[in-house]
């Protein structure tokens, strides 16, 4: 049994981390690969059974993954930003979720019968999308910068309020059935239960911001010390009154996101990672744990009710939602369609089942097997279709040629101003913070972060970009982000600075260091001497060229190294120059360079 146990939990590790990997590897939500291992390895080949090996810590370990989860997702729910966002993606989570919900709970009660406190449950419970699952999606579909928006927007924060709405429901539905322990009064029940919840959550959120706002504790322990806090709250407020615990690590969570606690951003990033951990291996125990009798509780009925999600429910919540909004009919008929529902969905969903089925309520069996329907369903028809739909709509963009720069430094601004001037999208990434603040002081979208991080590229759009150029000084991160995006924009769009100890025998023979992507500019242009000139006199000149005043003539006009060729722009195309390609633009094209201002 120890054997067995141990081999069950590292294999869902194992096999949980090989599906994100896949899915990240085929562009598809991590969902769809994780669903289909639990699948196989649970009620198809009965390779395992999780809930026979881990016996009766099987709920204790599935409530505590969920509410690590929960509370990860409540530290994006910060209200400044829902105040900011557009009117359409505040009417979303706000208008939009209520119509989600009880059109959901109305379609479960009328078409399959179900009773109406389990139906409501239901609806809360499909209200979440998630930005796990409409990241890659928009990655792939590259639609226009408002449906991205949009859409990003309301993945990132309906995933908290959805899940604290099914949180209440759920802790109704138990104070209703007296499973707090007062069933006499369910009305007291629900009420000590949110109190409580209530109450730790502010607690927890309180104790845990003045730890990390006095330094209470290093560095290399916040994050597992705010770990242990959220898993020992939890424990001491189901202690103290039962099914309390999820509300109150949702309560911490948002309580945090909004105490403007510096340290949060670490915190964050390494939660994520926790939680994609969790997601993985919960999501395959939970596939594995479903039975096959289970699955044959869906009829023709649980299909309509999954056409009425899509078809009818969806269009209404967002018909209604961009009343007053500029959005086109097309981009709101392109919106009507996308709304796939993500783990965290699922995750919620099986451990609300379980503890039902053990109250008393026989009929939530179906519940576990029914959302996990709208899930394969709305991920798989529209993840299946969204790029096409798109292109005939005419929402996505066809040709992206905006530029994503890596690297807000003093050269990477003054060149993002002058494409920006161009008429071109661009944006900057960088992890100084200073560089972020200086480019956004320019009127530049720049971003703070690790371009490679999962949290950075979940939050960065890429609509409207085709090309990157990684302008840093450290060589092996130019390389390693030209990698990272070439799938994205192809090995034509990735650049990078010439490496500092580039060989004269040519292209990628550096030592120890090999160029993933064009070598920008010229030998000469390398990080420090583009910083340099930067820093000094230099500026971008605009030069257009005609028949009588030609590339040739412009060069003439420099000294040897005052003079560095960036690019050349004629309309929409861009030629950027490279170690590639002999770069030599003809009359009509504009040339942008790098000249000193004495010279200019």
């Amino acid at each position: 049994m120890e054997h067995n146990l141990l081999l069950l939990i590292s294999g869902i590790v194992v096999l949980g981390i090989l599906c994100q990997w896949l899915a990240w590897w085929l562009k598809v939500p991590a969902i769809l690969p994780l669903l289909a291992s639990g699948f196989l390895v649970g009620p198809v080949f009965h390779l395992i059974d999780p809930r026979a090996l881990l016996g009766d810590l099987f709920f204790p370990v599935v409530s505590l993954l969920v509410a690590v989860i929960l509370f990860e997702g409540a530290l994006t729910l910060n209200f400044s930003e829902v105040r900011a966002v557009a009117s359409t993606v505040r009417n979303l989570v706000t208008i939009g979720a209520i119509i989600t919900w009880f059109g959901g709970a109305a379609a479960a009660h009328y078409l399959l019968g179900l009773e109406w406190l389990l139906a409501i449950l239901f609806g809360a419970l499909i209200v979440v999308t998630g930005p796990t699952v409409i990241a890659p999606l928009l990655r792939n579909v590259r639609p226009n910068q408002r449906i991205y928006s949009v859409l990003m927007w309301e993945g990132i924060l309906i995933d908290p309020v959805g899940a604290s709405l099914a949180v209440l429901v759920f802790d109704f539905i138990v104070a209703e059935s007296g499973g707090a322990g007062h069933g006499a009064n369910p009305a007291l029940a629900f009420l000590e239960i949110v109190l409580v919840g209530l109450a730790l959550g502010l607690i927890g959120g309180y104790v845990t911001t003045q730890i990390l706002k006095r330094y209470l504790v290093p560095d290399n322990l916040q994050d597992l010390v705010v770990l242990s806090l959220v898993a020992g709250l939890f424990a001491i407020s189901d202690a103290v009154e039962a099914e309390s615990g999820l509300l109150t690590v949702t309560v911490m969570g948002v309580y945090l996101a909004n105490s403007n606690v510096h340290q949060l951003r670490e915190i964050l990033h390494f939660k994520e990672r926790l939680s994609t951990l969790f997601i993985s291996g919960l999501f395959i125990l939970l596939a594995a744990s479903i039975q096959l009798e289970t699955l044959a509780l869906l009829d023709w009925r649980s299909l309509v009710l999954l056409a009425v999600v899509i078809f009818v429910i969806r269009p209404i919540n967002i018909q209604v939602s961009a009343i007053g909004s500029s959005l086109t009919g097309k981009e709101r008929l392109f919106l009507s369609w996308i709304a796939p529902r993500g783990i965290v969905a699922a995750a919620i969903t099986a451990l609300f089942a379980f503890r039902l089925q053990e109250l008393g309520f026989a009929e939530a069996r179906i519940l576990e097997p029914l959302v996990f329907l709208v899930i394969v369903g709305t991920v798989v028809l529209q993840g299946g279709t969204a790029k096409w739909f798109a292109q005939k709509l005419g929402v996505a963009e066809a040709e992206p040629q905006g530029f994503l720069l890596l690297g807000a430094n003093r050269f990477g601004r003054l060149l993002a101003e002058t494409i920006q001037k161009e008429g071109f999208v661009v944006r900057l990434v960088d992890t100084d913070f200073e560089n972020v603040r200086l480019a956004k002081m320019a009127g530049l979208d720049a971003h703070y972060g690790n371009v490679l991080s999962e949290y950075t590229e979940e939050h960065l759009s890429l609509s409207g970009i085709g090309r990157l150029l990684a302008l840093t000084s450290n060589d092996e991160a130019n390389a390693l982000a030209c990698r990272h995006f070439k799938d994205e924009f192809g090995s034509a769009g990735i650049y990078q600075l010439v490496p500092r100890r580039f060989g004269e025998e040519g292209r990628n023979q550096a030592p120890g260091m090999r160029a993933l992507g064009r070598l920008l500019f010229s030998k000469a242009a390398a990080f420090q001497h583009l910083i340099d000139s930067a820093r000094g006199e230099a500026v971008i000149k605009r030069t257009k060229l005609t028949a009588e005043f030609g590339y040739d003539d412009l060069r003439a006009e420099y000294a040897d190294g005052n003079f560095v060729p960036l690019m050349a722009i004629q309309g929409k195309l861009v030629n950027v120059a490279t170690l590639d390609d002999e770069f030599m633009p003809q009359a009509g094209w504009t040339v942008l360079s790098l000249v000193t201002e004495e010279q200019s």
